[in-house]
């Protein structure tokens, strides 16, 4: 691989990184602070540019940021209403933001199961739980966060062993978790939504899945889907983990 390869792949992982940032951002409550990254104009501007990178460099070709960032332009309080109209106060009907609510099985061991290898991944990179604003482990901001996160290791790796570990980590949490369940997700977001900002991010985070494991060779996942059966008892409330600053 030659100079300008290298660089290529480099500038590729970073655009990777900023729009995992970005959509954890964006997809976070709109009363957090996290969701505040979503609004700076700087990272709004560098998100699109990651995106056309990303668009011009691997197939599917059509992921634009653009008309999520149009409508993150909204009023913040209209924002947070959508929010609380697609997701509600408890975990939503229509498109729930936890990968759990998406388990084949409806077992508690097996959900806690699938919740303590999320918090695996998470501990084995030092993340921290967020004391100030908690969420649940399988949210999808904190899952795309924390990909963010492992790029970013990836990237500012101390030598090639580090960065292997992250780079592996990365396949593993995509093929094992994000790419299971984040395009039930986002199909949901798209058929319920009907336009506004919630449908725009349903429609990019789709496309960036369906990219990310294109390019990592992720095949032979059977996507989750929703599940409607009822539970078989009570789900074990847990506090999400963020990476700490």
């Amino acid at each position: 691989m030659n100079v300008e390869e290298c660089r290529l792949d480099e500038a590729v992982d970073l655009a990777r990184g900023h729009v995992y940032a970005f959509l954890a951002a964006a997809l976070a409550d709109p009363v957090s602070r996290h969701f505040e990254l979503a609004l700076d104009k700087k990272i709004q501007s560098v998100a699109i540019a990651a995106a056309e990178l990303l668009a011009d460099e691997r197939e599917p070709h059509e992921l634009d940021l653009m008309p999520v960032v149009r409508e993150l332009a909204a009023p913040r309080e209209e924002i947070a209403r959508r929010h609380c109209e697609v997701f509600g106060l408890l975990v939503a009907k229509t498109a729930p933001p936890y990968e759990t609510e998406y388990c084949r099985s409806n077992l508690t061991f097996y959900r806690t199961q699938q919740l303590a290898d999320i918090a695996g991944f998470y501990q084995a990179f030092g993340l921290e739980p967020n004391l100030e604003e908690p969420e649940r482990q399988d949210h999808i901001s904190v899952e795309l966060e924390f990909m963010a996160r492992l790029i970013q290791g990836e990237l500012n790796a101390a030598g090639p062993q580090q960065a292997e570990i992250c780079r592996d980590a990365q396949k593993k949490f995509l093929a094992d978790h994000l790419a299971r369940w984040a395009p039930a997700f986002a199909e949901l977001l798209k058929r319920n939504c009907e336009g506004g900002l919630y449908d725009e991010l349903g429609q990019a985070l789709s496309c960036f899945i369906h990219c990310e494991s294109a390019a990592f060779g992720v095949t032979g996942c059977q996507p989750a889907e929703l599940s409607r059966e009822p539970k078989l008892d009570q789900e074990p409330s847990c506090c999400g983990c963020m990476p700490s600053q």
